[in-house]
C-alpha cells in the first residue's frame, strides 16, 4: 500500500480495536514511507499498541523467534 485516506485509516484503527478485543495484537511490518507519514500524524500510533516493523523478517525475528531459528537453522531441528 502506498497511500492512505481517512476512511482507510479509519478502518485499519476499527480493525486493530476489534482484534484487540479478540485478544489479538496487530503488528505491522514494511510500511511505505507516505503511509508512515500519515499514521505518525494521526493519533493512530499512540493507541495501536502494535509495533511497526521495517521487514517481515525482523517481525517474525522478534514475535516468534523460535521459528525463525528453525527456518534459519533447519539442521538443529
Amino acid at each position: 500500500v502506498n497511500q492512505i485516506d481517512a476512511s482507510a485509516l479509519d478502518t485499519l484503527e476499527a480493525i486493530s480495536e476489534r482484534l484487540h478485543s479478540a485478544g489479538v495484537q496487530l503488528h505491522l511490518a514494511e510500511v511505505k514511507g507516505p503511509v508512515m507519514d500519515r499514521l505518525k500524524r494521526s493519533d493512530f500510533l499512540q493507541r495501536f499498541g502494535g509495533q511497526v516493523f521495517v521487514s517481515q523478517y525482523q517481525a517474525l525475528r522478534t514475535l516468534d523467534m523460535e521459528s525463525t531459528q528453525r527456518a534459519v537453522h533447519p539442521e538443529q531441528n
